[in-house]
């Protein structure tokens, strides 16, 4: 039976979210345990100056799947990357926002409002070394593999809203992890993590991006997702009850 491209596309999400939700619940979370060089070898200029409660208790790292278009490809959103959240944000919204897929028919991030409620964004993704070639494209295309690269971002409250491209994209939220500061991990350790991992694995398990049976971005945001949860461990959403759809 032919599936016409809609089909095809809701069957791939869905396909995808399974086995994002499969993976998260089969890892339990181990004790904390941070090496002396993830404490320090996060950059300052991305530490984050969290307000402490008196029981020393800092603003959870909430952490988002967001699904995208390829770049360069069609307008459908198979590219994930793993976004992390920190600071100061709105305790109500936040709690809204853990049950709900946000659905929206533009690439832009800032239409993701509930984003914006996070003066700190670190997004880590897993893509094509030179995504818009037409030979990278030929290659993927023929299930052959090309030169990928790893990429972590920095967004700031204050910096512009860049269109990333045209296409529908979709955040997932996968859960939070809880930070404090007198015992257990800070949120610069959640991040520290996050960057070590991405670092360690740059030059040599993630170098090529094959679509099928290799390393893809979906890969990878499962593996970072997994060694969060082993590491911090991640306090998983219990389920996606509401869909925020928008334009």
């Amino acid at each position: 039976m032919k599936l016409d491209t809609p089909r095809r596309l809701q069957l791939v999400f869905i396909a995808t979210l399974v086995v994002a939700s499969g993976a998260l619940q089969c890892r339990n979370p181990r004790n904390n345990r941070v090496s002396a060089n993830r404490h320090n070898r996060l950059d300052t200029s991305i530490r984050s100056s969290l307000t402490n409660t008196e029981h020393g208790i800092e603003d959870n790292v909430q952490v988002f799947l967001r699904f995208s278009p390829l770049i360069g490809g069609p307008p459908i959103p198979l590219h994930v990357e793993v976004i992390l959240a920190e600071g100061d944000t709105d305790k109500h919204k936040d709690a809204e926002s853990k049950g709900t897929i946000y659905i929206r028919k533009t690439n832009n991030l800032a239409s993701m409002a509930v984003l914006n409620t996070y003066p700190q964004l670190h997004r880590l993704d897993f893509l094509p070394e030179n995504p818009t070639d037409h030979s990278t494209v030929v290659r993927l295309a023929s299930l052959q593999s090309v030169p990928g690269k790893l990429r972590h971002r920095y967004v700031t409250a204050s910096s512009d809203a860049k269109q990333d491209g045209k296409g529908i994209t979709v955040l997932l939220p996968v859960g939070s992890i809880p930070c404090q500061k007198k015992s257990g991990a800070t949120s610069s350790n959640v991040i520290s993590t996050a960057l070590d991992f991405t670092n360690e694995r740059r030059d040599n398990v993630y170098d090529d991006l094959r679509i099928f049976l290799g390393k893809n971005c979906l890969s990878f945001a499962l593996d970072l997702l997994l060694e969060l949860n082993n590491v911090h461990g991640i306090q998983r959403v219990d389920s996606w009850n509401k869909i925020d759809f928008g334009e």
